[in-house]
């Protein structure tokens, strides 16, 4: 596998982001969606949703969910090589009524419909629902869950990489425009010190998203970008969690994917 043809895949995927924004529909008290559909064929085409049948793509899937964080895409986009949303503490997301969910158990991975689900309010735009009955499907063959499973945890490490990326870019921006006692932000002390443990960690995200994860390079992952969202807003202070500015969509998706995820992997059987 040529870093090269990974570099290339990534990029791909980075232009059908930047050329398909994701808007932001949540409010306090949402049950929105923030799926765009020609954004899902358009990742289809380039070959994203492929990523979590073969042992040989896995290389490719880190790098590429980073360009997904990055542009906030909908969380249905990493889900979708998992085989659906896992529903975890009886929740599922971006899931109806008759479509198919991923419950992670100490026997396995297992497949199973929705029957009857509500939609609740949530601090993202995952379309939440609270599932009240399912019905049980036939259980993924070990290797094709194993791969899907691989492909999801690398997915949600590139994704929380590119999220801590993106937002230490956005608040180092700002830093440099905004003035404070006579000087730009950028150039205080304490707002430098703050800027570079913020970017140290999400460069070392970003050198995490370029392996193929495991359940424990997620569980240090969720943390660390939330960390380095919590260093951003210390730089942008209140500005930071208004609805105007983009900082506060980062920091509530960082939180959302990390409760999830460790949810997911409690599940998970210690060898």
């Amino acid at each position: 596998m040529l870093r090269s043809e990974v570099a290339e895949f990534a990029a791909s995927m980075a232009a059908v982001v930047a050329a398909n924004p994701t808007p932001d529909p949540w409010r306090p008290g949402s049950l929105g969606s923030d799926q765009v559909p020609r954004l899902h064929e358009l990742l289809e085409d380039v070959g994203w949703h492929d990523l979590g049948r073969d042992e040989d793509s896995l290389a490719f899937v880190g790098p590429a969910a980073v360009a997904l964080g990055r542009g906030l895409v909908a969380f249905s986009e990493i889900d979708v090589l998992l085989g659906g949303s896992p529903l975890v503490g009886g929740l599922v997301r971006y899931t109806d009524p008759g479509r198919t969910a991923l419950v992670r158990d100490r026997s396995g991975l297992r497949r199973v419909r929705v029957v009857a689900a509500h939609p609740v309010a949530y601090g993202d735009c995952f379309a939440v629902r609270s599932v009240t009955a399912t019905e049980e499907l036939a259980s993924l063959e070990p290797i094709l869950a194993a791969l899907r499973e691989r492909a999801w945890l690398s997915a949600t490490v590139g994704y929380l990489a590119g999220m801590a990326s993106a937002a230490v870019c956005l608040t180092v921006i700002h830093a440099r425009q905004r003035e404070a006692f006579g000087k730009t932000l950028d150039q205080l002390d304490t707002v430098q010190q703050r800027l570079a443990e913020a970017a140290t960690e999400a460069d070392g995200l970003l050198l995490l998203a370029d392996g193929i994860a495991d359940a424990e390079a997620l569980a240090y992952a969720g943390p660390a970008a939330c960390a380095v969202l919590a260093q951003c807003h210390q730089v942008l202070g209140a500005i930071g969690f208004t609805l105007e500015f983009p900082l506060q969509r980062y920091s509530r998706r960082a939180r959302a994917v990390q409760l999830w995820a460790d949810a997911w992997i409690e599940a998970i059987p210690v060898p």
